[in-house]
């Protein structure tokens, strides 16, 4: 065996064969490693897709609207690993639709894509897209208010939305500014409503169909106000006077010139209120006169329209009449006795009396009352305090205080 293999040792044709052999292996080896730690660096095809790409449009803006086209598409690429990671990360390359010789209404364009390398191999998914190009339109649309009127608190009620501005300007494809059915400003919000709000609302473009319109808004936003009126209840008017007036000034009417308001509130509040009282200080009144009073409520009630009212107050003065002769009446003297006056002599007075200057004025002998009460009283002579009545607001003064009296039996 040694032999054997000394012998192949000693042939050159088995010396060059063992090294052929030894450098292929070798090779193979080296490309093994090569490969197991850059499997697609070298050479070899790469592929990716670069998702969500701005499209870009080119065409004339200020006489044209373009509908249909879409934001993004999607870019598949493929080529040298390198070449393609790096066109992925820098995403420098530009997706278009090249409309500048497009003509109006519905069209089949495809995308180009540029600033790309020519080494990649590139498609646009999707390819090519329906585009409608349409004459540009302006048109100013009043704006409508649209709210959710189940959230009013139970009574309450909405008078018209103020919108401000009142009116837009919407631009659009002529085709699709035709299709306007409604602009409105829509207010969002899942809060009760009792009391007027302002709100911030986005313009919507709908057609007859209630489907939101591809166009531009100028403005995009309005402001709204919603006046909200609460539930309301007509209720009578009640003086109430306070303070007393000054010496000599008599309060003949005090009256509202309104004799009913109407109160706002909750619907359970308001319906507890059957009138409301207004309170009125008579201490300062010294002539005929009109004073604005504020409406005072409970804390319960919004408000009441109108919120002062006029209260007019009539006012007399003092006035003095003298009245003469005046008979004294007698009361409580027995059947069986009789009586003569000894001072005043002939039974009668002078009364004097002070009051409002009407009711003194219109006064007679039957409005006043003088008389003594004899009752229990024996025959013989008495002194009896005189006694008066007189009308309401007057005061008196008699020019005697007591009678001189002489009671004696019936002959």
């Amino acid at each position: 065996m040694d032999k054997f293999f000394e012998k192949l040792m000693e042939s050159k044709w088995f010396v060059r064969l063992l090294a052929l052999t030894l450098a292929l292996l070798l090779y193979a080896t080296a490309y093994i490693d090569n490969q197991s730690a850059s499997p697609t660096f070298s050479n070899n095809t790469h592929s990716e897709t670069i998702e969500d790409v701005p499209v870009e449009l080119y065409y004339d803006e200020e006489n044209f609207v373009v509908t249909g086209a879409p934001a993004t598409v999607d870019v598949h690429i493929s080529g040298n690993y390198s070449i393609v990671q790096s066109t992925k990360n820098l995403r420098d390359f530009i997706i278009y639709l090249d409309l500048t010789e497009a003509k109006i209404g519905s069209q089949r364009v495809k995308f180009e894509i540029r600033d790309i390398s020519d080494k990649l191999q590139v498609r646009i998914e999707p390819s090519s897209v329906i585009v409608n190009v349409q004459e540009k339109v302006t048109k100013e649309f009043s704006v409508d208010v649209e709210f959710n009127k189940g959230l009013l608190e139970e009574g309450y009620t909405t008078e018209d939305p103020i919108v401000e501005p009142s009116t837009v300007k919407v631009t659009g494809g002529k085709d699709v500014i035709e299709q306007i059915s409604y602009v409105k400003a829509i207010i969002e919000s899942n809060e009760t409503i009792d009391e007027t709000f302002k709100n911030s609302a986005r313009v919507t473009v709908l057609d007859k169909n209630l489907n939101k319109l591809d166009v531009s808004v100028e403005p995009d936003r309005v402001e709204v106000t919603i006046p909200v009126v609460s539930p309301k209840k007509t209720v009578p008017v009640v003086i109430k006077q306070e303070g007393s007036p000054k010496e000599g000034i008599y309060i003949k009417s005090i009256e509202p010139v309104l004799k009913e308001i109407v109160i706002f509130g909750k619907k359970s509040v308001i319906e507890a209120i059957d009138q409301v009282e207004i309170p009125v200080d008579i201490s300062e009144v010294e002539e005929n006169t009109e004073l604005s009073v504020p409406v005072e409520l409970d804390e319960e009630v919004q408000g009441a329209t109108p919120e002062t009212i006029v209260v007019k107050i009539q006012v007399d003065k003092d006035d003095t009449r003298e009245f003469k002769g005046i008979p004294i009446r007698v009361e409580g003297l027995d059947e069986k006795y009789e009586i003569d006056f000894i001072s005043p002599s002939n039974g009668q007075v002078t009364l004097t009396v002070t009051g409002p200057s009407e009711k003194i004025m219109s006064l007679t002998e039957e409005d006043l009352d003088i008389f003594i009460d004899v009752d229990g009283l024996d025959e013989g002579e008495h002194e009896v305090k005189l006694a008066v009545n007189v009308p309401d607001e007057t005061k008196w003064e008699l020019n005697v205080d007591t009678a001189k009296i002489q009671i004696s039996e019936k002959t």
